[in-house]
Protein backbone atom coordinates (compact mmCIF):
# COMPACT_ATOMS: atom_id res chain seq x y z
CA UNK A 1 0.00 0.00 0.00
CA UNK A 2 1.25 3.48 -0.84
CA UNK A 3 2.31 5.84 1.93
CA UNK A 4 -0.45 8.17 3.17
CA UNK A 5 -0.66 11.62 1.60
CA UNK A 6 0.90 14.25 3.84
CA UNK A 7 -1.72 16.89 4.55
CA UNK A 8 -1.31 20.16 6.44
CA UNK A 9 -4.44 21.54 8.10
CA UNK A 10 -4.37 25.24 8.97
CA UNK A 11 -6.68 26.71 11.61
CA UNK A 12 -7.45 30.41 11.67
CA UNK A 13 -8.10 30.39 15.42
CA UNK A 14 -6.81 28.50 18.45
CA UNK A 15 -10.14 28.48 20.29
CA UNK A 16 -13.60 27.18 19.43
CA UNK A 17 -15.26 30.37 18.25
CA UNK A 18 -17.89 28.98 15.90
CA UNK A 19 -18.90 26.58 13.16
CA UNK A 20 -15.64 26.92 11.26
CA UNK A 21 -13.60 25.49 14.09
CA UNK A 22 -16.15 22.73 14.70
CA UNK A 23 -16.03 21.77 11.02
CA UNK A 24 -12.23 21.62 11.08
CA UNK A 25 -12.42 19.19 14.00
CA UNK A 26 -15.13 17.18 12.25
CA UNK A 27 -12.83 16.79 9.26
CA UNK A 28 -9.81 15.93 11.44
CA UNK A 29 -11.79 13.20 13.23
CA UNK A 30 -13.17 11.72 10.03
CA UNK A 31 -10.15 11.68 7.72
CA UNK A 32 -9.11 8.26 6.46
CA UNK A 33 -5.70 7.88 8.14
CA UNK A 34 -4.80 5.09 5.74
CA UNK A 35 -4.90 7.65 2.91
CA UNK A 36 -3.93 10.88 4.70
CA UNK A 37 -1.31 11.74 7.31
CA UNK A 38 -2.44 15.09 8.78
CA UNK A 39 -0.30 17.66 10.53
CA UNK A 40 -1.80 20.93 11.80
CA UNK A 41 -0.72 24.55 12.14
CA UNK A 42 -2.61 26.56 14.77
CA UNK A 43 -1.90 30.22 15.62
CA UNK A 44 -1.73 29.64 19.37
CA UNK A 45 -2.45 27.33 22.28
CA UNK A 46 -6.13 26.77 22.94
CA UNK A 47 -9.08 24.41 22.63
CA UNK A 48 -8.48 23.63 18.96
CA UNK A 49 -4.82 22.87 19.63
CA UNK A 50 -5.73 20.52 22.48
CA UNK A 51 -8.49 18.82 20.49
CA UNK A 52 -6.20 18.17 17.52
CA UNK A 53 -3.51 16.73 19.76
CA UNK A 54 -6.19 14.56 21.33
CA UNK A 55 -6.81 13.14 17.86
CA UNK A 56 -3.10 12.19 17.62
CA UNK A 57 -2.45 14.88 15.02
CA UNK A 58 0.95 16.61 15.34
CA UNK A 59 0.45 20.34 15.91
CA UNK A 60 2.83 23.21 15.23
CA UNK A 61 1.95 26.50 16.94
CA UNK A 62 2.80 29.35 14.61
CA UNK A 63 1.38 32.87 15.05
CA UNK A 64 -0.51 34.12 12.00
CA UNK A 65 -0.91 37.86 12.63
CA UNK A 66 -3.37 39.78 10.46
CA UNK A 67 -1.59 41.42 7.56
CA UNK A 68 -1.58 45.11 8.42
CA UNK A 69 1.14 47.75 7.95
CA UNK A 70 1.88 47.76 11.69
CA UNK A 71 2.09 43.94 11.85
CA UNK A 72 4.39 43.57 8.83
CA UNK A 73 7.54 42.55 10.77
CA UNK A 74 5.69 39.87 12.74
CA UNK A 75 3.87 38.67 9.61
CA UNK A 76 7.14 38.32 7.72
CA UNK A 77 8.65 36.31 10.55
CA UNK A 78 5.65 33.99 10.56
CA UNK A 79 5.75 33.68 6.78
CA UNK A 80 9.42 32.68 6.87
CA UNK A 81 8.74 30.21 9.68
CA UNK A 82 5.86 28.69 7.74
CA UNK A 83 7.95 28.40 4.60
CA UNK A 84 10.65 26.56 6.60
CA UNK A 85 8.00 24.19 7.97
CA UNK A 86 6.70 23.43 4.48
CA UNK A 87 10.22 22.90 3.11
CA UNK A 88 11.02 20.50 5.95
CA UNK A 89 7.77 18.52 6.04
CA UNK A 90 6.88 18.74 2.31
CA UNK A 91 3.12 18.08 2.45
CA UNK A 92 1.34 17.34 -0.79
CA UNK A 93 -1.61 19.54 0.21
CA UNK A 94 -2.25 22.49 2.51
CA UNK A 95 -5.88 22.94 3.56
CA UNK A 96 -6.38 26.45 4.94
CA UNK A 97 -9.54 27.10 6.92
CA UNK A 98 -9.99 30.82 6.40
CA UNK A 99 -8.60 33.69 4.36
CA UNK A 100 -5.69 34.58 6.62
CA UNK A 101 -4.33 31.04 6.64
CA UNK A 102 -4.88 30.75 2.89
CA UNK A 103 -2.83 33.88 2.26
CA UNK A 104 0.10 32.66 4.37
CA UNK A 105 -0.16 29.22 2.79
CA UNK A 106 -0.45 30.53 -0.75
CA UNK A 107 2.56 32.81 -0.42
CA UNK A 108 4.73 30.21 1.31
CA UNK A 109 3.75 27.20 -0.79
CA UNK A 110 3.93 28.78 -4.24
CA UNK A 111 7.69 28.44 -4.70
CA UNK A 112 7.61 24.89 -3.31
CA UNK A 113 4.87 23.80 -5.76
CA UNK A 114 2.58 22.64 -2.96
CA UNK A 115 -1.17 22.74 -3.66
CA UNK A 116 -3.28 24.98 -1.41
CA UNK A 117 -6.99 24.51 -0.74
CA UNK A 118 -8.85 27.54 0.62
CA UNK A 119 -11.94 26.77 2.73
CA UNK A 120 -14.38 29.72 2.57
CA UNK A 121 -17.26 30.24 5.00
CA UNK A 122 -18.31 33.84 4.34
CA UNK A 123 -20.58 34.94 1.49
CA UNK A 124 -19.44 38.58 1.47
CA UNK A 125 -16.79 39.43 -1.11
CA UNK A 126 -13.36 40.72 -0.16
CA UNK A 127 -12.29 42.93 -3.07
CA UNK A 128 -8.71 43.11 -1.77
CA UNK A 129 -8.04 39.42 -1.24
CA UNK A 130 -10.47 37.34 -3.29
CA UNK A 131 -8.57 37.63 -6.57
CA UNK A 132 -5.20 36.97 -4.93
CA UNK A 133 -6.40 33.94 -2.97
CA UNK A 134 -8.23 32.46 -5.95
CA UNK A 135 -5.04 32.70 -7.99
CA UNK A 136 -2.93 31.15 -5.21
CA UNK A 137 -5.33 28.27 -4.53
CA UNK A 138 -5.58 25.02 -6.46
CA UNK A 139 -9.15 24.54 -5.24
CA UNK A 140 -11.63 26.52 -3.15
CA UNK A 141 -14.20 24.87 -0.89
CA UNK A 142 -17.37 26.92 -0.34
CA UNK A 143 -19.68 25.80 2.45
CA UNK A 144 -22.82 26.64 0.45
CA UNK A 145 -24.00 27.72 -2.97
CA UNK A 146 -24.51 31.19 -1.49
CA UNK A 147 -20.82 31.32 -0.56
CA UNK A 148 -19.83 29.99 -3.98
CA UNK A 149 -21.72 32.91 -5.56
CA UNK A 150 -19.13 35.20 -3.95
CA UNK A 151 -16.81 34.22 -6.81
CA UNK A 152 -19.25 34.51 -9.70
CA UNK A 153 -17.68 36.36 -12.59
CA UNK A 154 -14.10 35.50 -11.64
CA UNK A 155 -11.96 33.75 -14.22
CA UNK A 156 -11.00 31.36 -11.40
CA UNK A 157 -14.61 30.50 -10.47
CA UNK A 158 -14.13 27.02 -11.91
CA UNK A 159 -11.87 26.18 -8.97
CA UNK A 160 -14.74 26.49 -6.49
CA UNK A 161 -16.54 23.42 -5.13
CA UNK A 162 -19.44 23.30 -2.65
CA UNK A 163 -19.09 20.99 0.34
CA UNK A 164 -21.73 21.40 3.03
CA UNK A 165 -20.80 21.28 6.70
CA UNK A 166 -21.84 18.14 8.52
CA UNK A 167 -22.38 16.84 12.02
CA UNK A 168 -22.03 13.37 13.50
CA UNK A 169 -25.62 12.08 13.88
CA UNK A 170 -24.63 9.76 16.70
CA UNK A 171 -23.67 12.79 18.77
CA UNK A 172 -27.05 14.50 18.22
CA UNK A 173 -29.82 12.09 19.12
CA UNK A 174 -33.26 13.40 20.14
CA UNK A 175 -34.34 12.77 23.73
CA UNK A 176 -37.46 13.67 25.65
CA UNK A 177 -37.09 16.61 27.99
CA UNK A 178 -38.02 15.72 31.60
CA UNK A 179 -41.49 16.99 32.45
CA UNK A 180 -40.21 18.47 35.73
CA UNK A 181 -38.13 21.06 33.89
CA UNK A 182 -41.04 22.43 31.85
CA UNK A 183 -41.42 25.88 33.41
CA UNK A 184 -42.37 27.40 30.05
CA UNK A 185 -41.37 27.17 26.41
CA UNK A 186 -37.73 27.88 25.58
CA UNK A 187 -36.49 29.70 22.48
CA UNK A 188 -32.78 29.08 21.96
CA UNK A 189 -30.28 31.06 19.90
CA UNK A 190 -26.80 29.48 19.69
CA UNK A 191 -23.99 31.55 18.25
CA UNK A 192 -21.23 34.01 19.01
CA UNK A 193 -22.75 37.10 20.65
CA UNK A 194 -22.48 39.50 17.74
CA UNK A 195 -24.76 41.88 15.81
CA UNK A 196 -24.44 39.63 12.76
CA UNK A 197 -26.05 36.69 14.58
CA UNK A 198 -29.26 38.58 15.39
CA UNK A 199 -29.48 38.30 19.17
CA UNK A 200 -30.69 41.90 19.32
CA UNK A 201 -33.44 41.08 16.81
CA UNK A 202 -34.61 38.26 19.08
CA UNK A 203 -34.61 40.53 22.15
CA UNK A 204 -36.66 43.09 20.21
CA UNK A 205 -39.12 40.35 19.23
CA UNK A 206 -39.47 39.18 22.83
CA UNK A 207 -42.15 41.68 24.00
CA UNK A 208 -44.60 40.58 21.29
CA UNK A 209 -44.00 36.91 22.07
CA UNK A 210 -44.36 37.43 25.83
CA UNK A 211 -47.62 39.29 25.31
CA UNK A 212 -49.12 36.09 23.89
CA UNK A 213 -47.07 33.43 25.71
CA UNK A 214 -45.88 35.09 28.95
CA UNK A 215 -43.92 32.08 30.25
CA UNK A 216 -41.54 31.99 27.26
CA UNK A 217 -37.83 32.03 28.05
CA UNK A 218 -35.20 33.22 25.58
CA UNK A 219 -31.77 31.62 25.97
CA UNK A 220 -28.78 33.19 24.19
CA UNK A 221 -25.82 30.82 24.24
CA UNK A 222 -22.48 31.94 22.86
CA UNK A 223 -19.08 33.47 23.44
CA UNK A 224 -19.11 37.23 23.96
CA UNK A 225 -17.74 39.41 21.18
CA UNK A 226 -16.64 43.01 21.83
CA UNK A 227 -18.98 43.57 24.77
CA UNK A 228 -22.14 42.45 22.96
CA UNK A 229 -23.40 40.65 26.07
CA UNK A 230 -23.61 43.91 28.01
CA UNK A 231 -25.39 45.63 25.12
CA UNK A 232 -27.92 42.81 24.97
CA UNK A 233 -28.53 43.03 28.72
CA UNK A 234 -29.06 46.77 28.41
CA UNK A 235 -31.51 46.30 25.52
CA UNK A 236 -33.39 43.64 27.50
CA UNK A 237 -33.70 46.05 30.41
CA UNK A 238 -34.92 48.88 28.17
CA UNK A 239 -37.62 46.61 26.73
CA UNK A 240 -38.53 45.24 30.18
CA UNK A 241 -37.85 41.63 29.19
CA UNK A 242 -34.77 40.97 31.34
CA UNK A 243 -36.74 38.46 33.43
CA UNK A 244 -37.22 36.29 30.33
CA UNK A 245 -33.83 36.66 28.62
CA UNK A 246 -30.94 34.51 29.79
CA UNK A 247 -27.43 35.02 28.39
CA UNK A 248 -25.24 31.98 28.91
CA UNK A 249 -21.50 31.69 28.37
CA UNK A 250 -20.40 29.30 25.65
CA UNK A 251 -20.03 25.69 26.74
CA UNK A 252 -17.90 23.05 25.07
CA UNK A 253 -20.91 20.73 24.81
CA UNK A 254 -24.04 22.75 23.94
CA UNK A 255 -26.32 19.71 23.56
CA UNK A 256 -28.05 20.11 26.95
CA UNK A 257 -29.13 23.62 25.91
CA UNK A 258 -30.44 22.30 22.59
CA UNK A 259 -32.37 19.53 24.35
CA UNK A 260 -33.95 22.12 26.63
CA UNK A 261 -35.29 24.15 23.69
CA UNK A 262 -38.76 24.01 22.15
CA UNK A 263 -37.71 26.19 19.21
CA UNK A 264 -34.23 27.07 17.90
CA UNK A 265 -33.78 30.36 16.09
CA UNK A 266 -31.03 31.96 14.03
CA UNK A 267 -32.14 35.44 12.90
CA UNK A 268 -28.76 36.31 11.38
CA UNK A 269 -28.02 39.32 9.20
CA UNK A 270 -25.74 37.11 7.12
CA UNK A 271 -24.82 33.44 7.33
CA UNK A 272 -22.68 31.31 5.07
CA UNK A 273 -24.37 28.09 6.16
CA UNK A 274 -25.73 27.90 9.71
CA UNK A 275 -24.24 24.80 11.33
CA UNK A 276 -26.39 25.19 14.46
CA UNK A 277 -29.46 24.67 12.26
CA UNK A 278 -28.16 21.23 11.31
CA UNK A 279 -27.46 20.42 14.96
CA UNK A 280 -31.00 21.48 15.85
CA UNK A 281 -32.37 19.44 12.94
CA UNK A 282 -30.57 16.28 14.08
CA UNK A 283 -32.31 16.73 17.43
CA UNK A 284 -35.66 17.18 15.62
CA UNK A 285 -35.98 20.75 16.87
CA UNK A 286 -38.05 23.13 14.73
CA UNK A 287 -36.27 26.33 13.70
CA UNK A 288 -36.99 29.91 12.73
CA UNK A 289 -34.18 31.49 10.72
CA UNK A 290 -33.42 34.40 8.43
CA UNK A 291 -33.74 33.99 4.71
CA UNK A 292 -30.11 35.00 4.08
CA UNK A 293 -26.94 33.42 2.70
CA UNK A 294 -26.83 29.64 2.83
CA UNK A 295 -29.68 29.22 5.34
CA UNK A 296 -32.34 28.43 2.68
CA UNK A 297 -30.10 25.57 1.54
CA UNK A 298 -30.40 24.08 5.03
CA UNK A 299 -33.97 25.03 6.00
CA UNK A 300 -36.86 24.38 3.61
CA UNK A 301 -39.45 27.02 4.46
CA UNK A 302 -42.68 25.46 5.71
CA UNK A 303 -41.26 21.93 5.54
CA UNK A 304 -38.32 21.77 7.96
CA UNK A 305 -38.63 25.20 9.57
CA UNK A 306 -39.81 28.77 9.03
CA UNK A 307 -37.83 31.47 7.21
CA UNK A 308 -38.23 35.19 7.82
CA UNK A 309 -36.60 38.39 6.56
CA UNK A 310 -33.47 39.48 8.46
CA UNK A 311 -33.62 42.26 11.07
CA UNK A 312 -37.43 42.02 11.29
CA UNK A 313 -38.53 41.60 14.93
CA UNK A 314 -42.29 41.50 14.12
CA UNK A 315 -41.76 38.74 11.55
CA UNK A 316 -39.57 36.81 13.99
CA UNK A 317 -42.15 37.18 16.77
CA UNK A 318 -44.92 36.00 14.46
CA UNK A 319 -43.01 32.90 13.33
CA UNK A 320 -42.03 32.01 16.90
CA UNK A 321 -45.63 32.35 18.06
CA UNK A 322 -46.80 30.14 15.21
CA UNK A 323 -44.56 27.36 16.50
CA UNK A 324 -45.02 27.97 20.22
CA UNK A 325 -48.81 27.72 19.85
CA UNK A 326 -48.77 24.55 17.74
CA UNK A 327 -46.99 21.50 19.25
CA UNK A 328 -48.04 19.30 16.32
CA UNK A 329 -46.44 21.69 13.83
CA UNK A 330 -43.26 21.73 15.93
CA UNK A 331 -43.11 17.93 15.90
CA UNK A 332 -43.83 17.73 12.18
CA UNK A 333 -41.20 20.30 11.19
CA UNK A 334 -38.67 18.83 13.59
CA UNK A 335 -39.11 15.31 12.24
CA UNK A 336 -38.75 16.51 8.64
CA UNK A 337 -35.68 18.56 9.57
CA UNK A 338 -33.98 15.53 11.11
CA UNK A 339 -34.72 13.43 8.03
CA UNK A 340 -33.24 16.11 5.76
CA UNK A 341 -30.15 16.54 7.95
CA UNK A 342 -29.45 12.80 7.92
CA UNK A 343 -29.79 12.78 4.14
CA UNK A 344 -27.61 15.80 3.34
CA UNK A 345 -25.55 17.14 6.26
CA UNK A 346 -23.68 14.34 8.02
CA UNK A 347 -20.03 14.37 9.04
CA UNK A 348 -19.31 11.44 6.73
CA UNK A 349 -20.72 13.29 3.72
CA UNK A 350 -18.65 16.34 4.63
CA UNK A 351 -15.42 14.36 4.94
CA UNK A 352 -16.04 12.44 1.73
CA UNK A 353 -16.71 15.71 -0.11
CA UNK A 354 -13.45 17.22 1.13
CA UNK A 355 -11.47 14.06 0.37
CA UNK A 356 -12.85 14.13 -3.19
CA UNK A 357 -11.34 17.60 -3.60
CA UNK A 358 -8.04 16.36 -2.18
CA UNK A 359 -8.10 13.68 -4.89
CA UNK A 360 -8.70 16.34 -7.55
CA UNK A 361 -5.66 18.27 -6.41
CA UNK A 362 -3.49 15.15 -6.28
CA UNK A 363 -4.57 14.22 -9.80
CA UNK A 364 -3.54 17.69 -10.93
CA UNK A 365 -0.11 17.03 -9.38
CA UNK A 366 0.16 13.65 -11.06
CA UNK A 367 -0.56 11.81 -7.81
CA UNK A 368 2.47 13.27 -5.98
CA UNK A 369 2.42 12.71 -2.25
CA UNK A 370 5.28 14.96 -1.26
CA UNK A 371 8.67 14.08 0.17
CA UNK A 372 9.25 12.10 3.33
CA UNK A 373 8.50 13.87 6.61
Amino acid sequence: MADPVRLLLMANFADRLGGGEESLLTLARGLDRRRYAPHAVVPGEGEITEALRGLAIPVTVLPLPPLRPWTAPAALRSLRGFRRLLAMWRPALVHAHGSRGALYAGLAARALHISVIWHVRIADRDPLLDGVLLALSARVIAISKAVRARFDGSRHAGKVRVVYNGVEPGDWIPTERPVSTRTGPVVLLVGRLSPSKGQATLVRAAPAVLEQVPTTRFVLLGADSNGEADRLRQLSSQLAVSHSVEIRAWMEDPRPAFQEADVVTLPSRSEGFGRVLVEAACLAKPVVASRVGGIPEVVVDGETGLLIPPEDPPALAGALLTLLRDPDLRRRLGAAARQRALAHFTARQHVEGVEAIYAECLDMRGGSRGGRP
